[in-house]
């Protein structure tokens, strides 16, 4: 559909009658008014405003329009059927002289419909290497060519009424759409809808910060993330914002990542790092489901290297009464229902609860022993777990569920990204 601002002028495509009594003081004057639309569909709202200066009073009318007059200024109006429709406007200016203009507004048949998809899960994701079928329905206007698209499908663009497209990469946002095309009077027409490709993902941005929590790739890693821990020249364990930050030179092809320095505890401390406060954008759970958590790691070693250590993971549940961050921990309570409607915030405890646990290696290895080899490298690694959740009874939900990992033995940079835990739907 062309649609342009088309500029109503004296000058312009009106034919414009001008009455003025030569014994009434002249006032400032300007016959102007605009149309949002040139052409139309039938039930398609045209914006009509006047923009005339010094205007006492103005008459609209419309050819087979809804309304089919008006005196405002601006007026929204739908015409009922096709062909080419007169829109006519009088104004009278504050002195008692009048013009008018006459435009016509070309009016076509409606062309709509929506997307059908067949082939995806519960959760509205297409799984990697499932054949998924496009068609349209509730179809209006008689379409007589399509043009699909499917970001990151194969194939990515087709121009089959129903085609097939497969999906074999993650890819947690896929806007499909088909541009429609009315071959007798060039109206085209582009519908849109919204997949997963891949696994459903669990692990959210934070709404309120606006951080991309768990890949990185902008703002302040200390605002969702905390760590816990003890170096050796001190006392007691406590917090240490100061060795998170964000990195350049991500995972995966990604821009940046989380550094967490931990070279000061020469070896010999455990370090805790999660996102428990991330309570409006941290998943939920059920129990009987199975999840797949994924991450990415590398050090600060040798590039022929590797490092000795262990890094555990654990899945927490834990609804608190207090919170890190003192934003969250004043709106928390108030809030709650308005990120997960129509619950209620019932505090689980003053201590998190466990649903998993793993590890990529385990404490208490030697230099000899080979499962250490490629705990960390220089190199970007990925590491992937699979994720039954047992705990309680089939359909139990359990409430901001967040990832802690911890690191032993390991006196250096350690960089994670790309942190994804997902649904798998079986």
């Amino acid at each position: 559909m062309k649609r342009i601002l088309t500029l109503m002028t004296a000058c312009g495509l009106f034919a414009l009658v001008s009455c003025q009594p030569e014994d009434n003081a002249v006032v400032e004057k300007d016959f102007n008014y605009t149309a949002s639309l040139e052409t139309a569909r039938v039930g398609e709202t045209v914006t009509f405003t006047d923009n005339s200066l010094n205007v006492d009073s103005r008459t609209w009318t419309f050819e087979d329009g809804t309304p089919a007059t008006s005196s405002e200024a601006t007026v929204d109006v739908v015409f009922n059927s096709t062909g080419t429709k007169e829109v006519t406007l009088t104004v009278t200016y504050s002195d008692g002289t009048e013009d008018h203009g006459t435009l016509s507004i070309e009016v076509t048949n409606p062309l709509s419909a929506d997307i059908a998809v067949a082939g995806l899960t519960e959760m509205g994701c297409a799984k990697s290497g499932a054949e998924i079928t496009f068609s349209l329905e509730n179809v209006v206007g008689n379409p007589t060519s399509y043009e699909w698209t499917f970001p990151g499908g194969t194939p990515a663009i087709s121009t089959e009424a129903s085609p097939k497209v497969v999906w074999n990469s993650q890819i947690d946002d896929v806007e499909v759409s088909c541009k429609m095309t009315r071959a007798d009077d060039g109206v085209e027409v582009t519908v849109t809808t919204h997949i997963v490709a891949g696994n459903y993902p669990m692990f959210k941005a934070d709404a309120e910060y606006g951080l991309d929590v768990y890949g990185f790739e902008q703002g302040e890693v200390n605002k969702v993330w905390y760590n816990w821990g003890k170096f050796p020249d001190e006392d007691a364990v406590g917090e240490h914002p100061d060795i998170m930050t964000i990195a350049d030179g991500g995972a995966n092809g990604s821009a940046k990542c989380m550094k967490i320095d931990i070279s000061r505890t020469l070896g010999d401390c455990i370090w805790e790092v999660a996102a428990r406060n991330n309570w409006p954008n941290n998943p939920w759970l059920e129990s009987g489901k199975k999840y797949e958590l994924s991450l990415w790691l590398r050090a600060d070693i040798s590039a022929s290297g590797s490092m000795a250590g262990c890094m555990w993971l654990n899945i927490f549940y834990f609804v608190p009464d207090y919170l890190n961050d003192p934003l969250r921990g004043l709106n928390a309570q108030t809030s709650w229902s308005e990120v997960f409607d129509g619950d209620e915030f019932v505090v689980t405890g003053g201590a998190p609860s466990k649903l998993w646990e793993g590890a990529i290696t385990t404490i208490g290895g030697t230099e000899a022993a080979p499962e250490f080899n490629d705990l960390l490298t220089s190199e970007w690694k990925q590491y992937t777990f699979e994720i039954p959740i047992t705990e309680g009874n089939a359909g139990d939900i359990f409430k901001n569920c967040y990832l802690a990992f911890g690191i032993t033995g390991v006196s250096t940079v350690v960089y994670v990204d790309e942190i994804r835990l997902d649904l798998i739907e079986e």
